[in-house]
């Protein structure tokens, strides 16, 4: 295959990763015309969040397993069929219940994309390219955060709230022609038993986890019967699924994967750096909004500085990588995003504009060390044959960890300003105090609801200032976790980056001609 295709491969891939993260944060801009127009609770709302992002959790594995064991392009390509197909018809919900149903359809479909695009950039390029390959793919995840507000507010300041996702369909159909032209087949020549029980174990666990999670944290209540027993019913039936999968000969979940150091701490540090990421996106988007008053467009293009610092750090990691090792550049990564969350927790109302982008930026620029070092090690020492099931495993931890992040970091802050709210918002007539005491966002509609009129600027001064505290214990929390990713980094991370195989010398002329079959006659 020649370097130009490679190349035109790698960029399709890379758009194709693009999309489907991107729908991860899209949504965020469109939630208040989607609430008007489809007459949405706010608990309906957040599941149209969530839906997508708990099918995709659950749904990663499976998609690798197959894609290893049917074909890895034939894969690729149902799984943009779905989510295009998904994408248009949400666009068209009628009602909430429908955009959930079809919000969970297009996770589905997503699921597959990024396990199956990195295995195919591992099968097409050589072991002496790849770093290069895996740091442009896991550049366009990263930019991925970034373009979706941005690209929302641009659609919404011209269409309905259904474009942020029709948007979807003209980009699959291109992928779609692109791929069947491009893209060879692969696939695990020697594919494994087809292990129905363990796909099921895989989707029912992760599904159950990530649902008690993501419920734990918009409610509160880490105790609730539903929050505890899908947490419990999560953990119990997944490690039913490492002892089935760790004594079957030839398993879908390699159990000998997760006891390598190098594929553990490379997927271990990812997802504690994903935890703090997706946290502080969503803490920081409230504050834009509701603090400093930025429309949503405006917001997104705050995130603009993240995606740059991303794309300018992923590009030099390959050589940074040679010349220092994946321990020492993802750990210096973490610390780099550590100081941007601590600068962060500082801010105030009155934070000039510039200072955000500056935070922005060397979030990126931290965010850019992380993901393609530590994936080029973890991939490692998984076999190109098994590629898809083996990122499968990280991206699933990933996404779990994603999910944590934004349930714990949202909790963390909802009990710091609702215990200094619950006494402030006495003002308000007593049909509004619950909803207002909840969040900043809350306080703000309460407020407009309840036309206070001198009583309105004090109440919210005090709801600024509650929200601030919160969020400055939130971003301290995230700098200690990213902290810790640097700290399994320095631990368990290799020192000097993965040598590429050595090509096996050429067969001798005389051995080739003995070989042949006019020879042999």
């Amino acid at each position: 295959m020649s370097s130009g295709r490679r190349r035109a491969i790698l960029a399709l891939l890379a758009i194709t990763v693009l999309i489907v993260v991107m729908d991860l944060t899209i949504i965020n801009v469109a939630l208040n015309p989607i609430q008007q127009s489809l007459d949405a609770t706010n608990a309906e709302l957040q599941w149209s969040l969530d839906s997508y992002l708990i099918t995709f959790a659950a749904f990663l594995f499976t998609g690798g397993v197959c894609a290893d064991r049917f074909g890895r392009k034939k894969t690729l390509i149902a799984g943009l069929v779905v989510f295009g197909a998904s994408s248009v018809l949400g666009a068209y919900a009628g009602d909430i219940t429908e955009l959930i149903v079809w919000r969970s359809v297009m996770g589905v479909g997503a699921a597959v994309v990024p396990t199956v695009t990195l295995a195919i950039i591992m099968s097409v390029f050589p072991p002496m390219e790849r770093p290069k390959a895996i740091a442009a793919w896991a550049a366009a995840a990263g930019v991925a955060f970034a373009v979706g507000p941005v690209l929302g507010g641009l659609l919404l300041e011209q269409f309905w709230w259904g474009s942020i996702f029709l948007i979807n369909a003209p980009l699959v159909v291109v992928g779609l022609v692109l791929l069947v032209w491009l893209v060879p087949e692969s696939k695990n020549p020697a594919p494994a038993k087809f292990d129905p029980l363990g796909l099921l174990l895989s989707v029912l666990s992760i599904g159950l986890l990530v649902y008690g999670i993501v419920t734990g944290g918009e409610d509160n209540d880490w105790l609730a019967a539903e929050t505890l027993g899908s947490l419990v019913g999560g953990v119990v039936l997944l490690a039913l699924l490492v002892v089935i999968e760790g004594r079957m000969a030839a398993p879908s979940l390699d159990v000998g994967l997760l006891r390598n150091s190098r594929f553990s701490a490379g997927s271990g540090a990812i997802a504690l750096c994903f935890f703090a990421l997706i946290g502080a996106i969503f803490i920081t988007q409230f504050y834009y909004q509701a603090v400093l008053a930025f429309s949503p467009m405006e917001a997104g293009l705050l995130m603009l500085p993240m995606g740059i610092g991303s794309v300018f750090m992923s590009a030099r990691c390959p050589k940074l990588m040679m010349r220092f090792g994946p321990r020492a550049v993802v750990a210096a990564g973490a610390v780099v995003m550590a100081v941007s969350f601590v600068v962060t927790s500082q801010f105030s109302a009155d934070t000039p504009t510039w200072l955000l982008i500056v935070a922005q930026l060397i979030f990126g620029l931290g965010w850019g060390c992380i993901m393609a070092p530590a994936t080029a090690s973890l991939m490692s020492v998984v076999p190109p044959v098994k590629a898809g099931a083996g990122q499968a495993v990280s991206q699933t931890v990933r996404q779990v960890a994603g999910a944590l992040g934004v349930a714990v970091i949202g909790s963390i802050l909802g009990v710091v300003y609702r215990s200094d709210m619950e006494e402030a918002v006495g003002v308000l007539p007593q049909a509004l105090r619950d909803e207002a005491a909840g969040s900043i966002g809350g306080t703000l509609r309460a407020v407009d609801a309840a036309n206070l009129g001198d009583q309105a600027p004090a109440l919210i001064d005090k709801a600024v200032d509650t929200y601030l505290a919160g969020m400055e214990i939130t971003m301290l929390v995230a700098a200690g976790v990213v902290l810790l990713a640097a700290a399994v980094s320095l631990r368990w991370l290799p020192k000097t980056a993965p040598k590429p195989p050595v090509p096996p010398a050429p067969k001798p002329a005389a051995d080739e001609a003995a070989g042949a079959p006019g020879a042999r006659a």
